[in-house]
């Protein structure tokens, strides 16, 4: 832990940069909000039976999740499902024993009254309460195991994925997803656990550390697919027409004979010019032409009431 000492620092300077502004939307500040959040998917629970993934969340014993509010601590084994999915990704790297956890989300209320027994409880960017921090254990692991956690904490963190800190008092890895990574372990706890059985929905939103661009910067697009046509009431105007010889009758002909016309040129079409495409678009609009010869039984199908 020494040794990580100006790399830890570091790291707690990044994570109070990029996170700082977001404590007074995303915390939450007593336990109904954590409740809440819970309900509707805005913390997710970590995967039943976690010592399947390799997690092993200290559930009794000295400071366990949730110590100062054990009646309730299914509530406080849960966490962003970036945080989880962070996790799971560490877990599945680690191959010497599993990966023992002791923090996930919290209160400020729960914060507070942590404080007057862990100095660690005590910064200006508290991410427990914002579901952004998992707190790793070390007292109970084999040697082994705690320097593998660390090289990969260290490979990750190299590339970008994640920020951790070593905290000596109280020997955990204090682990919190890199921001640019919130959408990409996101899908990593969809994919390994699925999405959680909630009352309500609720999204996530991830954002960059990064200037907000000006708005006279964008250039909004909008993007539009015709997926039906229903012919209307009234006198239908061709807009396709074909230039006819001086002498020919300009009469529309029957919508039958029409059809037959239309088919017929369409074959001479069908393999010189676009095959399947013209066959398909003059069948369209005969179809078109012969409903729309009928408009007073069609407007019931589609008159208000």
């Amino acid at each position: 832990m020494a040794a990580l000492g100006p790399e830890s620092a570091q790291s707690a300077e990044t994570i109070r940069r990029v996170y700082q502004d977001h404590v007074n939307v995303l915390g939450l500040r007593e336990y109904g909000e954590l409740a809440g959040a819970v309900d509707n998917g805005g913390l997710v629970p970590l995967p039943e039976n976690p010592l399947r993934y390799n997690i092993l969340p200290r559930l009794d014993g000295p400071h366990p999740i949730g110590e100062k509010d054990l009646a309730n601590q299914s509530s406080y084994l849960t966490a962003r499902a970036a945080t989880i999915g962070v996790l799971l990704e560490i877990a599945s790297r680690v191959k010497t024993g599993p990966v023992e956890v002791t923090s996930l989300v919290r209160h400020a209320d729960y914060q507070e009254e942590l404080r007057t027994t862990n100095a660690n409880a005590i910064t200006s960017v508290p991410m427990h309460t914002m579901g952004l921090a998992v707190d790793i254990a070390l007292m109970n692991s084999r040697i082994e195991t705690i320097y593998e956690i660390r090289d990969v904490l260290q490979k990750m963190q190299d590339a970008g994925d994640l920020l951790f800190i070593g905290e000596r008092r109280q020997l955990v890895f204090h682990v919190v997803p890199h921001p640019s990574r919130l959408g990409y372990f996101n899908d990593v706890y969809l994919r390994e656990v699925g999405a959680p059985l909630t009352s309500r929905s609720a999204e996530a939103v991830a954002f960059l550390d990064a200037p907000r661009l000006a708005p006279m910067h964008l250039n909004p697009q909008v993007t539009t697919e015709i997926i039906a046509m229903f012919p209307a009431e009234g006198p239908i105007q061709n807009l396709w027409v074909e230039e006819m010889p001086p002498s020919a009758p300009a009469i529309a002909p029957a919508p039958l004979t029409w059809l037959l016309a239309m088919m017929s040129e369409a074959r001479s079409y069908w393999h010189a010019a676009a095959g399947a495409r013209w066959l398909a678009l003059l069948l369209a609009c005969a179809s078109a032409w012969v409903l729309a010869s009928r408009p007073r039984r069609l407007a019931t199908l589609f008159e208000r009431p």
